[in-house]
């Protein structure tokens, strides 16, 4: 009985030293059409599929391996008497090592003008078929989907014709995870296909990301942790040392925050809060007014850019001990001059890639399940916001109350930010109640000597009492926005009235849990 090596591949890195180096260990070598064409140029015999089957590939291609004599090669049972007496008869002979990867459709379907024919024709259904019978016979049959696994493959073959059950299980999870993958991104495609409502939340969450890299450890040294990803990633480290699972929390909460804001902007944060934003026409004066929001806070942190990173600003970023920098792109100059400290990360990513974000949803991990929600894009049309009191904001309160609710909504709640147009001046975040954030972000202001006078202030949730505006008035600021929607909103508009100053109500809140 003839021992088979099916192979047939779209992506061909690898596959011709694979087939010569199992063709030497015995293996006749069966594949289809392309492949086999391909492999006839390294192989001394390549048996077609449609030869052994006797049966010609139709349809264009739609149906080539889906036979019983290839299938039943594959399934059966080699220390079953019943199933080797079943090829027997019917002489039919083993296939040992099936080598398979699948039509490109996640690269089809995301290129330019790809039409839905085309999309369609790259949905493999031979392939995941062949990966599955394989996989499900694991400790028969090898089943490579992997060209990493090719060489290693090769060696442990070289010993032993049976592979060692750990290593065959290996594969096969390998296996089943390329066609779980597959399967998923062709059912986002057809889901993106459906007719439903705007922003409607799935039936049903399937999550498919794979490891992108092993992390030293997660937020504690005591917990494992890997960073996974089912896209091509936005961003690239440049330089510096491995990134820890905080840091790629922090790396994200930057992205998210840094989208917002069109003007030259430099943003510092911190655990996942920034604890300083500032704009200007060039990004030494944004950086600056950014890091003057807490001078404190920014040692250790991370520091993000909207634009290319020039070398004033390098310097300035430089004079305290910045983990991370992040920016679009680096003027000629400065990622040497950076990387002279050697554990310093360092990082490019795409700015146009941010306005929405990959994943289609959000997804929060319980502890007995998942909660999943559109993503807070912060794109609400400012021609909604409603002047709720009697005193009418300026045009320079307007752009800081814009400012500020940009600056608010990426904070966490209870959230308070007091700013002027192109900076921040007090940050209160992640308080229990609303008052203590409006105390924080005070006192936080007023630490590093800024001026109130004439700030104001943005929350991120409505105001239950009047309190909060007697401490904000008393403390300088001329206007407040908010979402609106308590049921003390009269009284909040009534103590505006009182004291002299703007409200405006925006009917969208930004609860950042």
């Amino acid at each position: 009985m003839k021992k088979y090596a099916l192979i047939s591949v779209s992506d061909k890195t690898g596959i011709e030293n694979l087939a010569v180096e199992l063709e030497k260990l015995g293996y006749t070598i069966l594949s289809t059409s392309h492949t086999a064409e391909y492999l006839k140029k390294y192989c001394q015999q390549v048996v077609l599929v449609s030869d052994l089957t006797k049966f010609p590939e139709i349809l264009e291609g739609r149906v080539k391996t889906l036979h019983p004599i290839i299938y039943a090669g594959i399934l059966a049972d080699r220390q079953n008497p019943s199933h080797e007496k079943t090829l027997s008869e019917l002489n039919i002979d083993h296939i040992d090592v099936v080598a398979v990867n699948l039509y490109p459709f996640a690269a089809v379907r995301k290129k330019e003008n790809a039409s839905e024919q085309e999309i369609i024709e790259n949905i493999d259904i031979g392939g995941p078929a062949l990966i599955r019978a394989a996989a499900k016979n694991y400790r028969n049959v090898t089943v490579l989907v992997d060209p990493m696994d090719y060489n290693h493959t090769l060696e442990l073959l070289k010993e032993n014709s049976i592979l060692p059950k750990n290593y065959s299980a290996y594969l096969a999870k390998k296996a089943f995870s390329k066609t779980r993958d597959y399967d998923s991104e062709i059912a986002a495609y057809f889901t993106e296909m459906e007719t439903v409502a705007k922003d409607a939340i799935p039936f049903q969450l399937s999550i498919s990301a794979s490891l992108n890299q092993n992390l030293r450890y997660g937020e504690n040294p005591h917990q494992n942790a890997g960073y996974y990803t089912n896209t091509s990633a936005a961003w690239e480290v440049l330089h510096g040392k491995e990134l820890s699972f905080n840091n790629i929390m922090d790396i994200d909460s930057a992205l998210r925050a840094i989208r917002l804001f069109s003007e030259p902007t430099a943003i510092i944060v911190k655990h996942c809060n920034p604890c300083g934003i500032g704009s200007g026409e060039k990004l030494a004066e944004a950086y600056t007014k950014a890091f003057a929001t807490d001078t404190e806070a920014p040692f250790g942190g991370i520091v993000i850019v909207n634009r290319s990173l020039d070398l004033e600003t390098a310097t300035l970023i430089n004079n305290i001990f910045t983990e991370i920098i992040i920016a679009p792109d680096y003027e000629p100059g400065v990622l040497e001059f950076l990387k002279k400290k050697k554990n310093r990360r360092l990082i490019r990513y795409d700015l146009s890639l941010l306005a929405k974000p990959i994943n289609p949803i959000e997804i929060k991990t319980l502890t007995f399940g998942y909660l999943a929600q559109n993503w807070d894009l912060v794109n609400e049309s400012i021609e909604n916001w409603k002047i709720v009191t009697e005193k009418q904001p300026t045009s320079e309160e307007f752009q800081a109350l814009i400012y500020a609710w940009k600056a608010v909504s990426i904070l966490k709640s209870n959230a308070i930010a007091i700013a002027k147009k192109d900076r921040t001046l007090g940050l209160g975040c992640g308080q229990t109640s609303r008052i203590d954030a409006v105390q924080l972000a005070i006192w936080k202001a007023k630490k590093f000597n800024h001026i109130l006078e004439g700030s104001v202030c943005a929350s991120d949730g409505f105001f239950p009492f009047r309190d909060c505006i007697d401490v904000l008035v008393k403390n300088g600021i001329s206007a407040i926005i908010q979402p609106g929607g308590s049921k003390n909103d009269e009284e909040s508009i009534a103590a505006c009235n009182e004291l002299g100053i703007t409200m405006l109500f925006t009917g969208f809140r930004h609860f950042r849990h």
